[in-house]
């Protein structure tokens, strides 16, 4: 064995052990998750919410939904937020400049009639010109902003957040739908703890599920595969990751598909930023910051059990655009809250959850681009000067550590679907989830790895923010089977 070739296989180990301690890592934090989750499941199996129903001081939520070019299912997920079970409800949809009939369904379904706000708080900022507002009249708590779009989520949502009246402020996507109690479980941190600022639930893929009435009623799996690898991305991000760091003050991020903020907490730091790629990790971390420079006691809280289900990309070009703006976005929190990483006054979201974005999100793909350099540089070196085993050894070692690992995580993911939350409990289901996480670090990552270089290349260039256009289905309507 040469100089090179030791100095080649030193560093796949230093690999390996990065993977190992992410691995180990990871696996803690499915401890802590699990020990959280089992602890929480022994609550009675339908949770009634009655304590929420029947305090005075229930809080009125405002949920604000941006939408743009959503005619196929802004009227079911409007249905969907009517069904809930919650007394104290506002709906805001903000139709961001879309050249579909998206105003048009929603006048027609919810009897609309143009009715203009009684005001608006001025601190959060609006780009786009209001044109209309409307009001229902069939007795659904339903407005609807219609404004010229700015290209941006953001100024969309900020739109709404000025119109909102309630203590709470919801944020959910167009194509996104809630189960039954998922506001309810997110509502009640907040009347049981003043110093709660925020709450995230689960987002799990709602392709290839049947809704009636806005609601669940079908279980099912996406056909395609690249539908069915996003449910194990999701299910190990959320019920995982998430759960796990949710303990002490350590979530960098409330999905911007299903968020609960205290409304003062958002206005106190201006709303959302508009030109953000990440605009919802960038809400949540000023909430943070402006918390802990005010030194003012506050807590964010995450609840897996309240479900949110919203239609994944199905096509190739539509997840490549996503997970490129995602990681463009991600670059871009990095370098705007980098004062945060390793300060003593941020805690755990400092010292330890920042610093695992950084190593183990933001430059997984550079690693792993350099594993697949040394795997292929020392096998050659070794075919050529006679140390292929010892390389063939390294290499096992690198794609045990990254690999094999990795499915475990996956795994430990469907055990804990299928022990607490059965969201895909039949036999058949939970075999194809697992014949998925097999496959979803071979077939699968190699691809969102690429596209998060590209993302994070984009960011380091000072390239401008883009906004990628994903078609939407619809959501499947069982009466229509």
């Amino acid at each position: 064995m040469n100089g090179l070739e030791l100095f080649l296989l030193v560093t796949l180990l230093v690999l390996s052990l990065y993977y190992v301690v992410y691995h180990v890592g990871t696996l803690a934090l499915i401890g802590v998750a699990a020990r959280r989750i089992s602890r929480e499941a022994r609550w009675p199996a339908m949770f009634s919410g009655i304590e929420v129903f029947s305090n005075p001081m229930t809080p009125t939520v405002t949920v604000v939904v941006p939408a743009h070019n959503e005619e196929a299912g802004i009227v079911p997920a409007v249905e969907s937020l009517r069904n809930l079970r919650y007394p104290a409800l506002d709906i805001i949809v903000v139709d961001d400049g879309s050249k579909d009939r998206t105003v048009e369904v929603l006048r027609e379904a919810f009897a609309l009639e143009p009715a203009p706000f009684s005001a608006v708080d001025e601190r959060v900022p609006q780009e786009g010109e209001t044109l209309a507002e409307y009001r229902s009249t069939d007795g659904t708590r339903l407005h609807v902003i219609s404004k010229v779009s700015k290209g941006r989520r953001a100024d969309a949502v900020n739109a709404g957040l000025r119109a909102a009246q309630g203590e709470l402020v919801c944020m959910i996507d167009a194509d996104s739908m809630l189960a039954p109690d998922a506001l309810l479980r997110l509502a009640l941190p907040f009347i049981d703890d003043p110093r709660v600022v925020a709450a995230g639930g689960t987002i799990l893929p709602a392709n290839g599920m049947t809704f009636q009435g806005g609601n669940p009623v079908g279980y099912a799996l996406p056909k395609k595969w690249i539908e069915r690898f996003q449910v194990v991305e999701y299910l190990r991000a959320f019920l995982l990751g998430r759960s796990g760091w949710s303990g002490r003050n350590g979530l960098t991020i409330i999905s911007g598909a299903f968020g609960l903020y205290r409304r003062e907490a958002i206005f106190a730091v201006g709303g959302l930023t508009a030109e953000s790629l990440a605009e919802d990790a960038d809400l949540l971390l000023s909430v943070h910051m402006d918390a802990v420079e005010a030194k003012r006691p506050y807590s964010v809280v995450f609840d897996a059990r309240a479900v949110c289900w919203t239609e994944v990309p199905s096509r190739m070009d539509q997840l490549k655009s996503q997970r490129i703006r995602w990681a463009q976005g991600l670059d871009e929190i990095l370098v705007k809250f980098r004062g945060l990483l390793f300060n003593r006054r941020y805690g755990v979201l400092g010292n330890l959850a920042l610093p695992w974005l950084f190593l183990y999100e933001y430059l997984a793909p550079l690693v792993a681009a350099i594993g697949v350099i040394l795997t292929v540089v020392l096998l050659t070196l070794g075919g050529v000067g006679g140390s292929f085993m010892s390389n063939l050894l390294g290499v096992m070692l690198l794609f045990v550590c990254g690999i094999g690992l990795s499915a475990l995580v996956g795994i430990a993911a469907l055990v804990v679907d299928m022990l607490w939350f059965k969201n895909y409990s039949a036999n058949k289901q939970f075999w194809l989830l697992l014949a998925t996480t097999l496959l979803e670090p071979v077939f699968y990552r190699p691809f969102t790895f690429v596209w998060q270089l590209k993302g994070i290349l984009r960011g380091r260039l000072g390239k401008a923010s883009e906004w990628g256009v994903m078609e939407r289905t619809g959501h499947a309507s069982a009466a229509a089977k």
